[in-house]
């Protein structure tokens, strides 16, 4: 039963979900704009990596480090990110003397660019290279698993990896269900409601098209909605 107080008790899940997103979050137009790097696969990569269970802080000052370095960073593909690396010395020096970040990936003992050059080295090595976002945004689009794979291959990069790389690089339809976003809609919907990844990936995707909002949008709003450092 849904918890949930003041909703009617014939609505549905979908239905209490978009009263309460319209009640908590406002108007769509002042939600702002998502996180978006439609040139750039470098800062894609570095961004979902380092936001896997991570501060939202942190990896601000990670790109921002990363630009001080790299000049062209905002048109940077997977290979100036690679060649970055290596003129570092390998990917863990360049974790420690570039980003000043050495924090691992989530249930790893691995640096998160390590994982980052293993991935980004896959997706270069695909028949159909993936070099920059544009060639990201048209592995994903394309229905073919190979890019999706080769990243999730990577040991510390689950479904949410890829999910955040790809919206990173401007694919608007898809969402992240993270903690945060999960939490809310449990919250909502009612602490008895267990949501697994695949339905409140759902939920959220049906909540978007009754909004007139992108997906992504929508998700982004929900994490900033629970996020105690923006």
């Amino acid at each position: 039963m849904l918890s949930s107080a003041g909703y009617d008790p014939g609505m549905t899940e979908l239905d209490i979900l978009v009263q309460a997103i319209t009640e908590d979050l406002g108007d769509p137009s002042d939600w702002g704009a998502p996180v978006e790097f439609r040139d750039s696969l470098a800062l894609c990569a570095l961004n979902s990596a380092y936001s896997l269970r991570g501060n939202s802080a942190a990896a601000r000052n990670v790109l921002a480090r990363y630009r001080a370095l790299r000049p062209t960073a905002d048109t940077d593909s997977g290979r100036d990110l690679l060649k970055a690396m290596d003129s570092a010395g390998g990917p863990a020096n360049f974790a420690r003397d570039i980003l000043c970040n050495e924090s691992k990936l989530p249930g790893t003992n691995r640096l998160r660019p390590e994982g980052i050059y293993e991935g980004l080295s896959r997706l270069a090595a695909l028949d159909t290279s993936v070099t920059s976002a544009e060639h990201l945004r048209a592995a994903a689009a394309d229905g073919s698993n190979s890019a999706r794979a080769a990243w999730l291959s990577v040991k510390g990069f689950g479904a949410l990896a890829w999910s955040y790389l790809i919206m990173n690089a401007g694919v608007s339809t898809e969402t992240k269900p993270d903690v945060m976003v999960q939490r809310y809609l449990a919250r909502v919907l009612g602490d008895d409601n267990k949501l697994s990844p695949a339905r409140t990936r759902q939920l959220l995707q049906l909540a978007a098209a009754k909004l007139a909002v992108e997906p992504r949008d929508l998700d982004r709003a929900i994490w900033l909605h629970e996020s105690p450092s923006k």
